[in-house]
C-alpha cells in the first residue's frame, strides 16, 4: 500500500515537469525553424535588419505580439531541475485555451523516483485546458498501481483539497506560464535587456536578446516596458510561488519576431532550474487534443483518495 501511494505522487511530479515551464517550457536545435519569416533568406535577412534597428524593449515587445498572433507551435523542451531532467517534444497551443500533445522522458537522481521513471520509459502527455492525461509508459508496477489503466487523468482544478497533491495546485497557471509570450514579457522587465546581435540558430537567421531579472524588477515602474499591471502581478506571483531569486534569459527570434529558441536559468529556493525550448512551424496547425477512452483512464485524485482511505 505504501508503494502504491508513493508511485502516483512521483508520477504527478513528472507530469508537472512535463507541462513545465516553466515552465516550462535542448541544444538539439538542428531542425528548428522559426516558421514565420515567410519567404527567402533575403527577405528574412531584411526583416532581421529592420528588427535590429529597434531598441531591445521595442523588438521584444514586437515579438510578444507576433507570438499572440500565432498561438501554436511545434516545440522541443529540455528542463533541468536540481534532482530531475525532462525532455519533451510535440505540439502546443498557447493563450486562453492552452493545449499540448507531447512525448515525454523524465529521469531523476533520486534513487526511488529515478528507478520508477526509468522503468516507465517514454510517456505521452495530452493536455487541454487544465486537464492532463498521461500514458504512463511500460512499468508493470505502475500499471498495477493504476489498476490496469493505461492513462492517468490529472485535473489541476481539483488538486488543492487532496493530501499529497495540494502542493501542485499552482499548476492551474502553467498553461499561461508555458506561453513563450509570458517568457518574453518577463524579459521585458529586465533592467539590462540588450540586443546581443545577429546569429544563426538551427539554420535560421535570428536576432539574439538577453537580460537578467530579479523579483524586485517586476515591481518597479513599468513605464516603457510594455507591461500592464496585470502582467506584472501575474509574473510576480509566478516567481514568488516558485521561490525564484533571479532569472537570466536568452531569446533568439526570426525576422517575424517569432522565437526560434528560448533559454532560461533560474536560481530558486531548491536550486537551479534551467530550460532550453526550441520552436518551429508557428501557427501552422492548431493543437487538437482527444481525451483517451474513459475505460482506459483513472483519475489521480480518486486513486489517491481511495488509497488513503
Amino acid at each position: 500500500m505504501r508503494q502504491n501511494r508513493i508511485i502516483p505522487i512521483a508520477v504527478v511530479a513528472a507530469a508537472v515537469a512535463a507541462a513545465g515551464t516553466a515552465c516550462s517550457t535542448s541544444g538539439t536545435t538542428g531542425s528548428a525553424q522559426g516558421g514565420g519569416s515567410g519567404g527567402s533568406g533575403v527577405v528574412s535577412n531584411q526583416s532581421i535588419t529592420l528588427l535590429a534597428k529597434m531598441t531591445a524593449p521595442q523588438a521584444v515587445a514586437a515579438s510578444t505580439k507576433a507570438v499572440a498572433a500565432k498561438q501554436s507551435a511545434k516545440v522541443h523542451m529540455t528542463l533541468t531541475l536540481p534532482t530531475a531532467k525532462e525532455d519533451a517534444s510535440g505540439s502546443m497551443s498557447f493563450g486562453s485555451s492552452p493545449a499540448m500533445d507531447l512525448t515525454v522522458t523524465v529521469s531523476s537522481t533520486d534513487p526511488q523516483a529515478g528507478a520508477a521513471l526509468s522503468q516507465m520509459g517514454q510517456m505521452e502527455m495530452r493536455m487541454t485546458g487544465m486537464v492532463a492525461y498521461m500514458n504512463m509508459g511500460n512499468s508493470p508496477q505502475l500499471a498495477a498501481a493504476l489498476q490496469g489503466k493505461q492513462w492517468m487523468k490529472i485535473d489541476f482544478n481539483n488538486l488543492s483539497g487532496i493530501p499529497g497533491l495540494s502542493s501542485f495546485s499552482f499548476v492551474k497557471d502553467m498553461g499561461k506560464n508555458d506561453d513563450p509570450g509570458t517568457q518574453l514579457k518577463g524579459l521585458l522587465a529586465s533592467p539590462d535587456l540588450k540586443q546581443v546581435g545577429q546569429e544563426q540558430r538551427g539554420g535560421v537567421q535570428t536576432l539574439h536578446f538577453a537580460g537578467n531579472l530579479s523579483p524586485a524588477d517586476l515591481v518597479k515602474d513599468s513605464a516603457g516596458s510594455g507591461l500592464t499591471q496585470q502582467d506584472l502581478d501575474s509574473l510576480t506571483a509566478t516567481i514568488k510561488q516558485a521561490g525564484v531569486t533571479s532569472t537570466s534569459y536568452d531569446v533568439w527570434v526570426d525576422g517575424s519576431g517569432l522565437p526560434v529558441e528560448i533559454k532560461f536559468s533560474e536560481s530558486t529556493s531548491v536550486g537551479t532550474v534551467a530550460g532550453d525550448l526550441t520552436y518551429s512551424d508557428w501557427g501552422s496547425t492548431p493543437v487538437t487534443v482527444t481525451a483517451p477512452p474513459a475505460d482506459q483512464t483513472i483519475d489521480i485524485a480518486q486513486l489517491l483518495q481511495s488509497s488513503q482511505g
